[in-house]
């Protein structure tokens, strides 16, 4: 079997050449869509420069238009010609002109061998988390967008802002549940041809028309009709920043990208000389993929984009006038988040290596609970939970201030607290590690397979961490936020930073970790939530971790 690659091009033929002569000499069978607008001489060009190819056809061209639903009839008249003109393909690729091929392609066919059956589609229901980057999320589907965004974005607002006040909510077709994610996917053969051939189609198309940005609503709602076997998840690596705008890759991020959990990346800037040169170079030996270079290139882009919003300290301009706290904390302090349901003994194993008491229930609803159970602290600092929770913050300062000889450590549950959470953010003297999704610990011990009912608990959750991380971001506070995959790759790397920032000549020397509570089953219980379509912020590599789906 071969891999069909559906392709839109619309500007950089030259380059989108390039791409298509690459893909082909790698064995694949391609389909190219010239969007209408391109002039005649350039698609002429383009149109030359790969005749003689085999295994390369051209589609229908439509007059495409961002977030209206001609890019949608591209994509189906591409995966249709693709599919009419190539028997033996096991899978449709969609990509773009400005995407390349981070590994080789002979990996992505010995992959998709694997899994003939699998679609590999970001594909997540509606409502919960905010997939979408300074956009409409549920309203797509449920108002009319005549408008074109970026050609009349006047009357696009307008229009939209008249049918919130009178009330406009449109009929979704009977089956159709909406899901929305990225463009970039890959479907198998018979879910393409089963979406192409659906006698409901004409509705499902008179009801896209209507959506905006069909291109991440349609494939992403029909695939889940039709798949029999779906991973939500894209095989091309893309990213957007905070407006919604593609990141786009320059020749300085080519150490990276061989290590991104991707088979294609996007989106590529047409001068990169060096990416096209050796991505799109058949000889090539690719690196081992190594997954902390991914994890390093990440939290560069990070740097980057905080860098880009916030600017450094010190240099000051109208739209990044910091706002200035009043009050700090008399001494440094450290907040564990999400500890308490990884391991099982920190603080005996914290008070046996440092001397520290870890405060395991300081913020708990029932009572502040002192070391050795002592009801009151120095200065008469009561322990009952009106006293603490007249003013958190008030006792918080009050608790460190009594703590300013030690380092007192403490859990604490932001969600529990959000008034609180809001000045430790705030407070330069704050040392906050947090594990990301360890909510997600919760659930996997109440073994709760019921979708309906997870489903509400997860996207609350998930919205309020997510709020939660944004105020992190933009804190004073020093930050460590600990993916939970991670945590559990590393429990050592964890105690290790734990250990640096409370008394650092030990951290070099210690060898062992706290025990954890049992986690065994941990990683099957997300991928099943994440295949049920929800929105998860939790990373597996589906490389090394898709056995169990040939079971």
């Amino acid at each position: 079997m071969s891999v069909g690659i559906a392709l839109l091009v619309h500007e950089e033929l030259h380059r989108a050449a390039e791409l298509v002569q690459a893909l082909q000499a790698a064995g694949c069978k391609i389909a190219v869509h010239v969007d209408a607008k391109v002039p005649s001489d350039e698609s002429n060009s383009f149109t030359r420069a790969l005749e003689g190819l085999e295994n390369v056809v051209f589609a229908p061209r439509f007059h495409c238009e961002w977030g209206q639903f001609s890019l949608v009839e591209a994509q189906l008249a591409t995966a249709e010609k693709l599919l009419n003109h190539f028997s033996d393909l096991s899978h449709v690729v969609q990509l773009s002109g400005s995407c390349l091929p981070n590994r080789p392609i002979s990996e992505l066919q010995d992959f998709l061998n694997q899994y003939e059956d699998t679609d590999f589609i970001e594909s997540v229901t509606v409502g919960g988390v905010n997939w979408t980057k300074g956009g409409l999320e549920a309203e797509r589907f449920n108002l009319y967008f005549p408008f074109s965004f970026t050609e009349r974005k006047r009357w696009f607002d307008f229009f939209v802002k008249l049918q919130r006040r009178i009330g406009i909510k449109r009929k979704l077709p009977k089956g159709l549940v909406p899901h929305i994610g990225s463009q970039w996917w890959v479907l198998s053969r018979a879910t393409m041809k089963a979406i192409i051939e659906d006698p409901d189609r004409a509705q499902y198309d008179r009801y896209f028309k209507h959506n905006w940005i069909p291109d991440e609503s349609y494939f992403q709602s029909l695939a889940r009709k039709h798949s029999s076997r779906l991973r939500s998840l894209s095989l091309t690596y893309s990213r957007f920043d905070y407006r919604g705008k593609p990141m786009v890759f320059y020749d300085d991020h080519s150490r990276y990208i061989e290590h991104l959990d991707s088979f294609f990346i996007r989106k590529v800037w047409p001068g990169a000389n060096q990416l096209y040169k050796n991505l799109l170079n058949p000889a090539r030996v690719p690196e081992t993929q190594n997954p902390d270079m991914a994890v390093a290139f990440n939290a560069n882009i990070k740097r980057a984009e905080s860098r880009w919003l916030d600017g450094r300290q010190g240099l000051m301009m109208q739209s990044r006038a910091p706002l200035l706290s009043l009050v700090n904390s008399a001494t440094s302090y450290t907040v564990l988040s999400g500890f308490d349901r990884v391991f099982s003994n920190l603080p005996s194993w914290l008070h046996q290596k440092t001397g520290i008491v870890l405060f395991e229930h300081l913020f708990s609803k029932e009572n502040s609970d002192y070391e050795k159970s002592a009801k009151l602290l120095k200065n008469n600092l009561g322990s009952t939970p009106q006293n603490r929770d007249y003013n958190p913050v008030e006792f918080l300062l009050n608790f460190v201030w009594n703590h300013s000889d030690d380092d007192p450590v403490f859990y604490f549950d932001p969600l529990q607290n959000p008034q609180l959470a809001r000045f430790m953010v705030q407070d330069p003297n704050a040392r906050i590690f947090h594990i990301r999704s360890a909510w997600l610990l919760d659930l996997f011990r109440e073994n709760q397979r019921d979708i309906e009912k997870i489903q509400p608990r997860v996207h609350a959750f998930a919205l309020r961490e997510q709020a939660q991380l944004k105020a992190l971001a933009k804190g004073k506070a020093k930050v460590q936020i600990i993916p939970l995959e991670k945590f559990y790759a590393q429990p050592g790397a964890v105690t290790e930073d734990l250990l640096t920032a409370l008394r650092p000549a030990l951290a070099s020397h210690n060898r062992d970790v706290p025990d954890l509570r049992p986690h065994e089953g941990l990683k099957e219980y997300i991928e099943f939530l994440k295949d049920a379509g929800l929105n998860l912020k939790v990373e597996i590599d589906h490389r090394n971790n898709m056995a169990g789906l040939s079971a």
